[in-house]
């Protein structure tokens, strides 16, 4: 029994994070758009929320990547390549839910601060 498609499992995946990261791009300004038009904090925190996850685990994968060099005592399996960047985003969930950075929050304080000086000056 031959099995030739296991080197297809990194395309697969290195296809489907684009993927994933064009559609969380397009998701990202939609949700910020549709929270700032409809004046709701709580979307509006929650949409810079996810945007502090999302750098933080680019963040954190682009380390990782930069400190694996040439071959392991034991090599990876294609299973835990392809579930690692999962992992990655579960544990930035988890990070930012918990308080992350601060990122989040000086966001929400710029774009409502933004906001209340735009509505100023139409007045």
């Amino acid at each position: 029994m031959s099995i030739s498609g296991i080197n297809l499992n990194a395309t697969l995946t290195s296809q489907l994070e684009l993927q994933k990261t064009q559609n969380e791009n397009t998701d990202f300004e939609a949700v910020l758009q549709d929270a700032i038009a409809s004046k709701d904090d709580e979307a509006l925190k929650d949409a810079c929320k996810q945007i502090e996850q999302y750098m933080l685990s680019s963040l954190f994968k682009q380390m990782k990547s930069s400190t694996e060099m040439g071959e392991r005592l034991i090599p990876k399996g294609d299973y835990e390549e392809m579930f690692e960047s999962y992992l990655v985003d579960e544990q930035c969930k988890i990070m930012c839910d918990a308080g992350g950075i601060g990122l989040a929050d000086s966001m929400y304080k710029q774009i409502t601060g933004a906001y209340n000086t735009q509505q100023n000056y139409k007045k």
